[in-house]
């Protein structure tokens, strides 16, 4: 794209990984942007399909960066260091952008005086994937809405805006502000919470991305190995704790909510630690879950794994695919 002044310059990072089929699409969404000021950057993450190949056809109008695998945190990292704009967007390589996406919301920031804005993310079907609209009832589309720092209204909801949808000041995201690369899922979310909290953010209520959720293949999250589970739901729980210590300094009211959900994972991690046949692993979540009150789902599933164990794992090994080969660390 056309050459631009740094600080109107967007770096858009694109993280992949055996999507050749599908990276093209994402990347020529970015270059269809009415905002022209783009640097587009596509991090292969050791992919071992046509990947590179099927981005030979788009030349100097992206930068292309090849990897090791080590993970999504770690490509958009390294896409993060090779950026060269003063703003920084994600976008995964199964996903689109309306055309004016960044155009609009470099206008709501400046408007704002922001340096965080998320728009509204929907699904291939249409339907909203996020709880932005919930945020900004009342406002007409395209309205915006500006929360600042140490504001809690997004811990409020359960579905926080996606990292697909943030657009973001290069200068927010130093070293020790960038994607968690220990964790294997929800990085994006321990990043999102960071960001909203130090920053503030600009909630612009219009639908300009679209994420794919039904894929060929089933996602990480999607996984029902009980080993590979347990990995996720740790991740999901170690930024909830996160995100509860945060707020417990702010907002004493919302890091109750939040302690919530740590119950819930800790009741699930209980469950499929249950399964694998960890018993010490099984009863210390189920403990914790025990002292973090999460309704009464998840207090049935702390103390049928305390009180029946046996019984238990048979019944939570029919919903968990059990490896000979997973284990809990």
């Amino acid at each position: 794209m056309d050459d631009a002044p740094c600080d109107d310059l967007v770096s858009v990072i694109i993280p992949t990984y055996n999507r050749a089929e599908q990276v093209g699409e994402a990347v020529q969404s970015v270059l269809n942007q009415t905002w022209r000021h783009c640097e587009v950057i596509v991090v292969d993450d050791g992919s071992t399909d046509d990947t590179c190949h099927a981005l030979e056809v788009y030349g100097d109008r992206i930068r292309y960066v090849k990897t090791d695998n080590r993970g999504v945190a770690a490509a958009r990292n390294r896409g993060i260091r090779e950026s060269r704009g003063s703003w920084i967007a994600f976008l995964d390589s199964d996903d689109l952008w309306h055309p004016a996406k960044i155009e609009k919301q470099m206008l709501a920031l400046r408007v704002h005086e922001a340096v965080v804005c998320f728009c509204m993310s929907i699904d291939e079907d249409g339907l909203a994937l996020d709880d932005l609209p919930l945020m900004n009832s009342g406002n007409e589309p395209g309205d915006t809405i500006y929360y600042p720092r140490r504001d809690c209204s997004m811990f409020l909801y359960q579905r926080h805006p996606f990292i697909q949808s943030m657009l973001v000041r290069r200068s927010c995201l130093r070293e020790d502000s960038t994607f968690d690369e220990s964790l294997r899922v929800a990085e994006d979310t321990c990043l999102i919470h960071r960001m909203v909290l130090a920053h503030g953010f600009v909630a612009l209520n219009q639908q300009l991305v679209r994420v794919q959720r039904m894929r060929a293949t089933p996602g990480l999250s999607d996984d029902m190995d009980a080993g590979l589970a347990y990995g996720r739901y740790d991740c999901y729980l170690r930024v909830q704790v996160q995100a509860f210590r945060r707020l417990l300094k702010i907002d004493p009211v919302t890091a109750r909510l939040v302690r919530r959900n740590m119950g819930y994972f800790s009741s699930r991690l209980a469950e499929i630690a249950c399964a694998i046949g960890c018993r010490e692993a099984a009863f210390s979540h189920a403990r914790a879950g025990l002292g973090l009150w999460s309704g009464p789902k998840c207090l049935a599933r702390n103390l049928m794994v305390l009180m029946a164990f046996t019984v238990s794992q048979k019944w939570f090994s029919k919903k968990w695919r059990v490896m000979t080969e997973s284990h809990v660390v």
